[in-house]
């Protein structure tokens, strides 16, 4: 311990000995240390953290799978879960729905405005199969699910912390929730948080809670809503239970009429994974990318310490004289690149608290579990291996050097060592190294570019430009039948059209890119009728004006119009795919398709005849028609939750202050909820590729900077090393753009070499990156030269300082100096 302490404080002398080459390798570390453990912390708080439930590794999402030509996805019907719950005998289940949301009425705090907050029904059973216990109060009884049972509600924890300021005494207090008197029986946790896979329907995180009242064997094995969860009992695994389940789907193909053709797949899917499986691949290959980031910063610290083991030798080789073993001098070199390494991860720290910070900033749409990015204990153990590594990695060459120093040469009076060209192979070898990673990550940046180009020129199908959207709900207690629901949206459609500014108003079930909408089955012949419920759509019912409002393109036939209403013949409008599907090489309209209408309560399978077709509209996906689309009237299929697009003129901002007086005036009980531009949906679901972009951006940057500091720093020292060389050249006639001719093909040889193998490693990864592009191929020709030109542009510069001090050097002052 003595000896090192003595290595120690000896360390903490040299450093201090030289603040400038201390700072920058500080600085550097820092750099690479701090990115990485940014990174890490998004991998750790999404990818590795254990989700906030009791063994959580026990729980499933279960998915309907109707193959290729149907929906795939955590979609169940109610008979089917019922079955499910009662077949299963390795797996409890539990479901979950999302409402038309609860409207709370608050007399104080908002002068009597009504606030809308997510609601969920879910089973008696759903908190307990998440092994959540309220934080005050109870979970619901058996008997609040039944059909006539209580109308009670439990709330999330910042529900009751924001709006009812903590009180503990609300417990067994009534509130009023969508104009029914309803008791609070419990509060959650604050921890609590519904992580749900992407592609679940209407359900979502919410604030309220409700008992779930379904008759479930009632409704039709095709009206597919309900989100399943399932925990596997103790000492099953996910392999037997996807046994069981593919057992129950081939015993209800046999039972089941309308399962029969459909060739109906239950699967069992880990709830972690399913939440996180659409950005893993990003976050590895960002946590790769950092990795890259880091690995360069390493070989500049390296070259750092090489140049300055080279002035150390004498020192170096006088210790060893003195009775210093090898093991000592290696020790010695290995403690100050610690020490370096310890302070770089001090600094890396700071940066990566601030990078968190910025990262959350960002706030990349559809990347789950935010709230769980932060600094933790897992964090700081990476953070510290990073540094031990990194010391490692930079300490490696320059301590081999070091014990390997020859005593009798170097010693001699002006003697330069015999590991002069060893140290400046390693050189070589680190800068070559360096500009390979710094193009594979450019690559990365360039292909990244281009795709977020050619994301922001896909049409959507939809103009979003001065588009004023909302979201509401009407109660069912005041709104209790499709004529009234009707009514209301007819009369608020037409008190929003008359405001100032206001071109056009439409109203649709689901507005684009806020998730997934309901799905309906449609046969378009007998073939696909008797296979019913083989192929599905997004179905959406708007009102007459809603598809020109958002500039939807008409291929053919008409818009719904306002006649299209419960007393007339009811009609569809589909989009291109559905056409060429259903009709290829026909026109579709005037065709009838066979469609299942809930407001048809009797017979829901009916024919609507096909009156128009639209150009595919990208409601869930900007870079993908995700599936077939259908459109019905809302009149004649009037739904309780409302999206309203409004297209303005000039400023939309005028309008969105009269919004909620035109909805007040109509009805003071109903809340105004998202108000806002539907290019902020749009920019939403470019968030993603920006977030990727941003980060590879932001590396790519990084590493071509290091790289480039790393190649000046050779190719000035290689210039000092040669100094005499280059003199004796001058004094026999070389002019000095021979000398810099030489000097910069000395370096162009280091970039060309940096460059094939950072080609080859890139064309080797486009595998990897291949997943986070659009419209842009891994190998694109395009993208490779211009990270050449780049590359070479910038190395040359940094090359060319080297090379212009060496044209300039006096051959009389480099002779006399040797």
């Amino acid at each position: 311990m003595n000896a090192l302490g003595q290595d120690l404080r000896y360390a903490i002398r040299m450093l201090r000995k030289s603040p400038g080459f201390t700072a920058i390798a500080i600085v550097t570390l820092a750099l690479g240390i701090g990115a990485s453990t940014a990174i890490f912390s998004v991998v750790n708080g999404v990818l590795l953290r254990s989700m906030p439930y009791g063994d959580p590794n026990r729980l499933v999402v279960i998915w309907n799978d109707y193959g290729n030509q149907g929906q795939s996805l955590p979609a169940v019907s109610c008979p089917d879960f019922q079955d499910y719950r009662d077949r299963s005998r390795l797996t409890e289940f539990a479901a979950a729905t999302g409402g038309p949301g609860g409207t709370i009425l608050f007399d104080e705090q908002d002068g009597g405005r009504p606030v809308q907050f997510d609601m969920a029904a879910v089973t008696t059973n759903f908190f307990s199969l998440f092994e959540v216990q309220p934080e005050l109060g109870r979970a619901f009884t058996q008997e609040e699910g039944a059909l006539n049972g209580p109308n009670v509600v439990m709330m999330s924890h910042r529900l009751w912390q924001s709006r009812f300021h903590s009180d503990p005494n609300m417990i067994g207090k009534t509130i009023q929730i969508n104009g029914r008197p309803t008791t609070l029986v419990g509060v959650l946790p604050a921890q609590f948080q519904l992580l749900l896979p992407a592609e679940a329907l209407s359900l979502k995180d919410s604030d309220l809670w409700i008992p779930q009242r379904i008759p479930y064997m009632q409704l039709p094995r095709n009206l597919t809503f309900l989100t399943v969860f399932g925990r596997l009992k103790a000492g099953v695994n996910f392999a037997q239970a996807q046994s069981e389940m593919d057992g129950i789907a081939e015993q209800l193909r046999r039972e089941v009429e309308v399962h029969k053709e459909s060739g109906m797949r239950i699967r069992v899917v880990p709830l972690q994974y399913d939440v996180v499986k659409h950005v893993r691949a990003t976050l590895w290959t960002l946590l790769g990318a950092v990795g890259f980031v880091l690995l360069i910063a390493c070989g500049n610290v390296a070259n750092l310490l090489l140049t300055r083991a080279t002035a150390r030798e004498r020192e170096i080789a006088v210790r060893s004289a003195l009775g210093a073993s090898r093991f000592r001098i290696i020790r010695q070199i290995f403690t100050e690149s610690i020490l370096l390494a310890a302070l770089g991860g001090l600094g890396g720290l700071l940066l990566a608290w601030w990078g968190v910070g910025f990262l959350i900033l960002l706030h990349p749409a559809g990347l789950p579990r935010l709230g769980e990015i932060r600094i933790d204990n897992r964090v700081l153990a990476f953070s510290a291996a990073a540094c031990l590594l990194t010391a490692l990695l930079f300490g490696l060459a320059p301590a081999l050097r070091g014990a390997r120093a020859n005593l009798s040469d170097t010693l001699k009076e002006g003697g330069r060592g015999l590991g002069d060209s060893a140290g400046q192979s390693v050189r070589r070898f680190l800068v070559v190294s360096e500009f390979a990673l710094s193009f594979v990550l450019l690559v990365g940046a360039g292909l990244l570019i281009r795709s977020f180009v050619a994301l922001q020129h896909v049409n959507p199908g939809f103009d979003s430009h001065n588009v004023v959207t909302f979201r509401l709900s009407t109660p069912g207690n005041r709104y209790p039948d499709s004529d009234a629901r009707a009514r209301f949206a007819i009369e608020l459609d037409q008190k929003l059209a008359a405001l100032p500014g206001v071109q056009s108003v439409g109203l649709i079930s689901h507005l684009p890119l806020t998730g997934s909408g309901p799905q309906m089955p449609y046969a378009y012949n007998a073939e696909t009728s008797q296979k019913w419920e083989s192929l599905s759509a997004d179905y959406r019912p708007v009102t007459p004006r809603y598809l020109s409002t958002i500039g939807a393109h008409l291929a053919a036939g008409r818009f719904f119009e306002d006649s299209d209403d419960s007393k007339h013949p009811l009609v569809t409008i589909v989009d291109e795919s559905l056409a060429r599907r259903a009709w290829p090489g026909e026109s579709a309209i005037g065709k009838k398709l066979e469609i299942e209408l809930l407001a048809q309560q009797n017979n829901p399978r009916v024919f609507a005849v096909v009156v128009g077709v639209v150009d595919n509209l990208r409601i869930h996906d900007l870079t993908r028609a995700v599936r077939e689309q259908i459109y019905v009237p809302f009149a004649q299929e009037p739904f309780g939750t409302m999206g309203v697009a409004m297209h303005t003129t000039g400023d939309p901002a005028g309008v969105f202050a009269q919004v909620e007086q035109q909805v007040r005036a109509l009805d003071p009980a109903i809340a105004v909820r998202d108000l806002k531009l539907m290019d902020a949906y749009v920019d939403d679901a470019r968030a993603p590729m920006r977030f990727n972009l941003i980060l590879i951006g932001i590396f790519g940057g990084a590493a071509l900077l290091l790289a480039s500091i790393g190649l000046y720093g050779v190719m000035a020292y290689s210039v000092t090393q040669r100094s005499h060389e280059l003199g004796i050249r001058m004094a026999l006639g070389a002019a000095p753009r021979d000398v810099l001719r030489l000097v910069l093909t000395q370096g162009t040889h280091l970039i060309v070499i940096g460059a094939a193998a950072g080609l080859v490693a890139a064309l080797g990864m486009t595998s990897v990156i291949s997943s986070l592009l659009f419209g842009v191929s891994a190998t694109d020709p395009l993208t490779f030269l211009g990270v050449l030109f780049v590359l070479g542009v910038v190395a040359l510069a940094a090359c060319y300082i080297p090379a212009w001090r060496a044209s300039r050097v006096d051959p009389m002052i480099a002779l006399r100096y040797e």
